[in-house]
């Protein structure tokens, strides 16, 4: 299995503190994927 990245892994604790439910933190993740592939970066380009 691929390592986390740091923002991958700050985003999901930051979505842990915020006390967002599983399918809200699996949904963000999956939209800033989908997001990254879109533009063709990777995700710490996009910011």
């Amino acid at each position: 299995m691929a390592e986390i990245s740091p923002l991958r892994r700050r985003m999901i604790e930051d979505m842990a503190v915020r006390n967002l439910s599983p399918a809200t933190q699996q949904s963000y993740l999956n939209t800033v994927a989908k997001l990254s592939r879109y533009f063709g970066l990777v995700r710490t380009a996009l910011t």
